[in-house]
């Protein structure tokens, strides 16, 4: 789920919005013929699902669906929505630039012997989804009833031209990697099956990047069973998405797929290798971040963690609401009756509100010497603190707490608004450590404390009501 939730995200949440104000507020497009409505789907569902394979690509298509929209639009408000929506596309094309070269020494690396076909399973899904539009054209064209798939056969034709634009844009880059001047990186390397495994120091010896990326060679060249590293030159530029070549020796790790994520590793200069974390130094209470409260509670003091309830709420609503009037807009759209529109944005709107509550309202963690309660998204979990607990946070609003045999994601969004009474990640991975050595220094221990599954309060249900109340009254 994680790449969903990156910048793209921002491209299909705008369609949606779009969808909504469009085919709900405006009345839709202005052409009265039945393929109009469809076709107008189709230009706005396209781009959402294309920034995923090509920003560039679903860029270009949200424009030219903005063009197509002016002909369409009902008035002013309908341009207006559809061009903010291809103004989103554009600025998260933009956020995807090469940014500036390093200030490192650049040269061409070494000329491969053949360069190797790369990204071919894009490119076969973006030839087949081309053929699959292809034959939704011919069956709209020969059967009335097939109308309704002209949204969908325009969607597929989009994403088949942003699989093919991915498909190039990687043979490109893999050729720009060795006919252009790339920087130099000194590194250790680990040579792998299919792949390549790379560490690049920082320059204090404390820190290196990490990470690795996939190679033409199916086979490693050494025969030892230790893993070890060894010296080797990396061409390229170390971030997620780009191309690099390894060079280790007399030879040459051509590259068939971009790098993948890096992160930072604390590193052994002696050993060249990932430095093991000991003594729990990675573990230390910041001062700064413990909230009085967390600093003067008795070791036995049960606290709690919660998203702050206005945000929770908020989150909630607006999923439950979106999803009734998206899914009932769509109903709509395809002609269904009105009872059929009410019970599809029914159903819609009780599983919006019941992710919203499971996602939003419902997780808590309670803590103290003893050991944490949790209640997630599906289960419930009392661990006591041990030895090798562990709590960081991922800086997106996500704390990870290993306690007993459990590990639990809990969710730690910034504090909206901004006076409500809720830990920021800092100031909850603070108060869980502080708890864990002080469990670590005492003896005997109690239980973790007890928690129970809230069950869901009565307004989610008022909530869910209203919001089909209010679908069913928008939409006629």
């Amino acid at each position: 789920m994680r790449p969903l939730l990156r910048v793209q995200t921002l491209v299909p949440a705008a369609g949606l919005v779009v969808f909504l104000l469009v085919f709900g507020l405006f009345g839709g497009p202005s052409d009265p013929a039945e393929a109009a409505r469809w076709v107008g789907l189709g230009v706005l569902l396209a781009p959402a699902v294309m920034v995923y394979a090509h920003r560039p690509a679903a860029a270009c298509a949200a424009i030219l669906g903005a063009v197509l929209w002016s002909p369409l639009a009902t008035g002013l408000p309908t341009v207006l929505a559809v061009g903010a929506y291809a103004l989103v596309a554009v600025l998260v094309a933009r956020a995807d630039r090469t940014p500036p070269p390093l200030p490192v020494p650049h040269r061409r690396p070494p000329r491969p012997y053949a360069l190797p076909h790369v990204a071919a399973p894009a490119e076969v899904a973006g030839f087949a989804l081309l053929v699959v539009a292809a034959g939704g054209v011919v069956w709209v064209g020969v059967d009335d009833a097939a109308v309704p798939w002209l949204a969908a056969t325009i969607a597929a034709f989009g994403l088949g031209c942003a699989l093919l634009a991915r498909a190039v844009r990687h043979q490109a880059a893999l050729r720009r990697l060795f006919t252009t001047p790339q920087p130099v990186h000194s590194v250790r390397a680990v040579e792998q099956e299919g792949y390549v495994h790379v560490l690049l120091p920082a320059e204090d010896g404390r820190t290196a990047r990490e990470f690795a990326f996939d190679v033409a060679e199916p086979e490693p060249r050494h025969d030892e069973d230790d893993v070890h590293t060894e010296a080797a030159v990396l061409y390229g530029d170390p971030r997620p998405g780009s191309w690099c070549a390894l060079e280790v020796g007399d030879r040459l790790h051509v590259p068939v797929g971009p790098v993948g994520d890096v992160v930072v590793v604390p590193y052994d200069v002696v050993e060249g290798l990932p430095r093991e974390i000991e003594d729990d130094e990675e573990q230390l209470v910041d001062p700064d971040a413990l909230r009085p409260a967390d600093r003067d509670a008795g070791a036995f003091q049960p606290r709690e963690h919660r998203i702050a309830p206005q945000r929770a709420w908020t989150a909630t609503l607006v999923i439950g609401l979106g999803a009734a009037l998206g899914v009932g807009e769509l109903a709509l759209l395809a002609g269904l009756p009105r009872a059929v529109l009410v019970v599809a944005a029914a159903i819609a709107g009780a599983a919006g509100f019941e992710y919203g509550w499971r996602a939003q309202l419902r997780p808590r963690l309670r803590w103290h010497a003893g050991g944490v309660a949790a209640i997630g998204f599906r289960e419930r979990n009392r661990e006591p603190w041990a030895t090798d607990s562990a709590i960081v946070h991922d800086d997106g609003g996500t704390v990870l707490l290993t306690a007993g045999q459990a590990v639990l994601t809990v969710p730690v969004p910034p504090p909206w608004p901004s006076a409500a009474h809720q830990r920021t990640a800092d100031q909850l991975v603070a108060a869980l450590r502080d708890a864990r050595i002080r469990a670590l220094e005492t003896s005997p221990l109690p239980p973790p404390p007890d928690i129970e599954v809230p069950r869901r309060p009565v307004l989610l249900y008022v909530l869910w009501a209203a919001t089909v109340a209010a679908t069913t009254l928008i939409l006629h």
